[in-house]
């Protein structure tokens, strides 16, 4: 029988491209484009009195009920829990809308000199580490009289190489994490009751209209290993996540670096920077573009302030039009670097979905540009539609 040539594979082709729309003179922003910008940020300004009551009613849930509920779940909690730690886009300032979502690192401390174990950074997986020597570093606390009686618990969270392994720490928040919300809901009417759900790294309480991400993290001091980059001033604590490997399962022990302290200080009080990723969060949700994630736009701005493409001096629309250049760039390029490890991959989705989206973001700076003068109310309908 004679050999049959295989049917060519099918051409993935990116979806055509949305018709914008004629330019109509619009007047629901009125003024120049830096006083339509400065009139969406405003709209976009989380509410005082929002703030006020969410941030009285989370903090009595976490520190009253969710710590002392989880201490009492577990002694190896109650003995390695040093912190919560608040991170995300609220306590950045970077939130748009409401305050309802809400991130927060239960930071752990090791129960043994942070010395003992060696953090090794993976080279099949930029950006992450793995814990080595962390059950020989155990058994120096076996007898310990303090550590004793966790010292079997924390070692299951180990492999045969004596590794920390993430999916077990993973696991492990999750069980008791759910034994607190069993027994929060207790006699609690349905409105008012915890809802977990797993995701990713974390484990997100659902209450309400709210929802609080919960992440297990081990923090450090030291210089983070080569070739991942050491912050400068390295004042501050970074911390090591359980996040799974996306399509990976079979790697256990990797642990991906967060340096979130250090990237609020790059950020903070930074001229336009900081309002340029709001508006260009709020033009992703109003245009669509669900693979362009919050933390992709902000690797972007962290690496154009480094390299001196946004500058603190620039007004809000001119910092707003780089910044959309620059996130336009990354996607022709296929790759924005992580910005403690520039060999990772900061883009997650296909070659045709990123490629059309890139197509989409130049269609639309070339008509902002086209009416940053003469129709700049345009640009404010673009971001933050009026009825």
């Amino acid at each position: 029988m004679g050999n049959t040539a295989a049917a060519p594979a099918e051409v993935q082709r990116a979806p055509a491209l949305p018709d914008l729309g004629r330019l109509e003179i619009s007047r629901k922003y009125p003024g120049t484009i830096v006083q339509v910008l400065e009139s969406v940020l405003r709209k976009l300004k989380l509410k005082e009195d929002e703030i006020r009551v969410t941030n009285r009613f989370i903090d009595g849930l976490v520190k009253r009920d969710l710590v002392e509920g989880l201490k009492k779940k577990s002694k190896a909690f109650e003995l390695i829990y040093q912190k919560i730690a608040w991170t995300g886009s609220f306590y950045e300032g970077l939130k748009i809308s409401h305050p309802d979502e809400f991130d927060l690192n239960v930071v752990f401390r090791f129960p043994f000199k942070a010395d003992l174990i060696e953090i090794s950074p993976r080279s099949d997986n930029p950006g992450f580490v793995t814990i080595k020597n962390f059950k020989k570093a155990l058994d120096t606390i076996e007898v310990d009289p303090k550590w004793k009686p966790v010292y079997k618990e924390l070692v299951k969270w180990t492999d045969e190489s004596g590794n920390l392994l993430s999916n077990k720490v993973r696991d492990w928040m999750e069980g008791i994490v759910n034994k607190f919300a069993n027994d929060y809901n207790i006699d609690k009417p349905a409105d008012e009751q915890i809802i977990v759900r797993k995701s990713g790294p974390a484990m997100t309480l659902c209450l309400g209209k709210l929802s609080i991400d919960v992440v297990p993290v081990f923090g450090f001091t030291s210089v983070p290993p080569s070739p991942i980059r050491t912050p400068r001033p390295m004042n501050r604590e970074w911390f090591i996540v359980p996040k799974p490997l996306k399509g990976q399962t079979d790697i256990k022990d990797a642990w991906r670096v967060s340096f979130y302290e250090f990237e609020k200080d790059i950020l903070r009080d930074y001229g336009t920077i900081k309002p340029a990723i709001k508006l260009i969060k709020k033009l992703r949700d109003t245009q669509d573009w669900k693979s362009l994630y919050s933390y992709a736009i902000k690797s972007a701005a962290l690496w154009m302030k480094e390299e001196g493409r946004l500058s603190e001096n620039d007004r809000t629309d001119i910092t707003f039009l780089i910044l959309l250049k620059g996130i336009k760039e990354y996607l022709t390029k296929g790759f924005l670097p992580f910005y403690w490890e520039n060999t990772a991959n900061m883009l997650r989705m296909s070659d045709a979905e990123r490629q059309n989206l890139a197509n989409r973001i130049s269609r639309l700076i070339i008509k902002i540009k086209a009416n940053l003068e003469t129709n700049p109310s345009f640009i404010g309908e673009l971001i933050y539609p009026l009825d």
